[in-house]
């Protein structure tokens, strides 16, 4: 009786694990359905996109035998001659001359019966312009040349012909001119117009003028004049214009035997007078009871550049 009751018990054992490896099996089937499911989804697409893609690389193919015979097309256009004539006068156009005339000459080479006067023109017309535009290159060199050579002429006249004081008290630099700024313009009257420049302690320049009228035409009979001057006006030669308003309040009258001098010590616009540096001939016209005018001595103009110079060396 055991006996068959073991033989029972190692059927029992031998079907439940049996079971257990045929659920095992089935559930590995499962998963590798699914994953063939999606190998099979993926080259799907993958062969339609493959359809797709030469659909696309015969498409590239027509536009690129288009844009072949396009391009034959545009070199035959561009080799005609009024094409060649087109390109030749816009190189002319934006002053490139010398392709303009590159150009003419492959037009006269390759078709030299097509208006041989118009393309001879304007190949003369670049021509022209081409030693036009080479004269003004040079000419302009030279002016360089020219002003690089007066700025270091300017630094030794700045060297010799200014000079500059510290007033320890103040703070303040000056700078000024050590030529003579007067100029007599009559028998007995005389003007004096200097420029000179003013550094504060903060670093802030300014331009101021320092004027001066001299009657000398007193005697025992006569006494000298008062002028009574309110404004200076300075004009260039190249219409560069100012305007000095002279502060009455601070002018000073000197009165002797037989002179009478009127001082004034004014600021002027930096902006405007640093415009004068350009200047070859500088107009004075001191304004007031009576006008006199007179153009600037080789001195007060040479102290007037040196010291508007000078702004830019300190």
């Amino acid at each position: 009786m055991m006996k068959y009751l073991k033989l029972f018990l190692i059927y029992v054992s031998l079907a439940f694990f049996s079971g257990c490896e045929k659920k095992e099996l089935e559930n590995q089937v499962v998963v590798l359905q699914d994953e063939v499911d999606e190998l099979e989804s993926a080259l799907d697409n993958l062969q339609g996109e493959n359809k797709d893609l030469k659909g696309r690389i015969a498409e590239i193919k027509k536009l690129e035998k288009e844009l072949k015979l396009l391009r034959a097309k545009m070199d035959s256009v561009a080799q005609l001659p009024g094409t060649l004539y087109s390109q030749a006068h816009e190189y002319f156009e934006l002053e490139d001359y010398d392709a303009c005339m590159d150009l003419l000459v492959v037009l006269s080479e390759k078709y030299p019966d097509w208006d041989r006067k118009k393309v001879e023109k304007k190949y003369d017309d670049a021509n022209r312009k081409k030693r036009e535009f080479e004269k003004e290159q040079l000419r302009l060199k030279k002016v360089e040349e020219r002003k690089q050579k007066r700025a270091a002429q300017m630094l030794d006249s700045i060297k010799n012909n200014v000079e500059s004081v510290f007033d320890s008290k103040s703070g303040k630099t000056y700078y000024r001119t050590l030529r003579s700024t007067l100029c007599q313009v009559a028998h007995t009257i005389s003007f004096g117009i200097e420029l000179y420049l003013v550094v504060h302690k903060d670093g802030n320049r300014e331009f101021r003028i320092r004027s001066t009228y001299i009657d000398k035409s007193g005697s025992d009979y006569h006494d000298p004049q008062w002028m009574n001057y309110n404004e200076i006006e300075l004009l260039t030669d190249n219409n560069k214009r100012i305007y000095v308003n002279v502060d009455e309040r601070k002018k000073e009258f000197i009165e002797s035997t037989f002179i009478n001098q009127e001082k004034s010590d004014d600021i002027i616009d930096t902006d405007k007078i640093l415009n004068f540096f350009d200047a070859n001939r500088i107009r004075v016209y001191f304004k007031g009871k009576y006008l006199y005018e007179f153009d600037m001595t080789y001195e007060q103009f040479n102290a007037f550049r040196e010291i508007l110079a000078n702004y830019d060396y300190i």
